[in-house]
């Protein structure tokens, strides 16, 4: 029974997670206006790693690293924090929200892939099945029901940079899968938060003129403040505590709910008009991750490996 509420809890995390990144895509392209991605992210998580380190320091969870390890929190810092979010912001400035949440919901097939390229791991056929389906929900949702749409989308800088941002995002919940066997779910978000700021900082000095501006303007200040609490030090948080219970492509599965919340949150609070496509979308991805996430029964038949697998463990 415990294990069982933990495992809601879990889940309802990763809901709030979703929830709270939907409004990403609209937020950034209003910070898009300053064109300094990179200022911007820095500012975001100035915020995140201030309340990550008051509560690491609240839980008593900071401990030395082994110099092996080094190199590991310094590629989730490179990968989660600053390519992730600096690419998107970048591909923002050349594209529409909607496409580059099209295009950022390929994140879990590239789990997926590289899963199996550095582990070496493949999931079983109905977790492909539900990964694939996440994907054409999400499609449905964000074409409003007219698939052919997708064939419009073009191959410009936006689009290619949106597809780098979700490959980073893929290698940093493939990468920081290994760590949450040895360290807290809240240790290894804090220390790649800090490791990604240190690589954020020497932006601030490179565009002196548009750290200026940014930090002047009220209302990039009070966006950057709720993107570095709500989307960075807590999203980032559950997500880690996610991956340590469902992996790597059962959380990630999550992440197609996130355009799915946006359109949502744009018909309730904007007034935007939303298609009864977002109510079949939606029911689809839901579906999918129920799927991904199904009860792993003791005599089911464990996902397929290959020779020089990684020690079995959940995808």
């Amino acid at each position: 029974m415990l294990h069982h509420r933990r495992t809601m809890s879990v889940h309802l995390k990763l809901l709030l997670a979703c929830l709270f990144w939907g409004a990403t895509p609209t937020i950034g392209r209003v910070l898009a206006e300053f064109k300094a991605p990179f200022v911007v992210v820095c500012g975001r998580f100035m915020v995140a790693c201030v309340f990550l380190v008051a509560f690491c320091a609240a839980a008593g969870q900071f401990r030395a690293v082994p110099r092996r390890h080094w190199w590991r929190f310094a590629a989730l810092g490179a990968t989660g924090i600053l390519l992730h979010n600096g690419l998107l912001y970048k591909g923002l400035e050349f594209t529409s929200a909607t496409t580059a949440s099209i295009v950022v919901s390929l994140i879990t097939i590239q789990v997926v892939v590289l899963d199996l390229l550095i582990y070496r791991r493949l999931p079983d056929r109905l977790t492909l099945c539900g990964v694939l389906l996440s994907f054409i929900g999400t499609a449905v949702v964000l074409s409003e029901g007219d698939l052919a749409r997708l064939g419009a989308i073009g191959l410009g800088p936006g689009e290619i940079l949106a597809f780098l941002s979700a490959l980073a995002w893929a290698l940093y919940s493939v990468l920081g899968r290994d760590l949450l066997d040895s360290y807290s779910p809240l240790l290894v978000t804090t220390y790649a938060a800090l490791a990604g700021l240190a690589m954020l900082l020497p932006f601030l000095a490179v565009e002196p003129r548009a750290t200026v501006a940014v930090f002047s303007d009220p209302r990039a200040l009070m966006l950057m403040f709720f993107l570095g609490l709500v989307g960075s030090a807590l999203g980032f948080l559950w997500y880690s505590q996610a991956m340590l219970a469902l992996g790597a492509v059962g959380t990630a599965v999550y992440i197609n709910l996130t355009p799915i919340f946006g359109v949502a949150a744009a018909a309730l609070f904007l007034g935007e008009r939303a298609s009864p496509a977002v109510l079949v979308g939606g029911a689809v991805v839901v579906a999918s991750l129920m799927l991904v996430n199904r009860p792993r029964w003791p005599w089911r038949r464990p996902p397929a490996s290959f020779p020089s697998a990684a020690p079995a463990r959940r995808p």
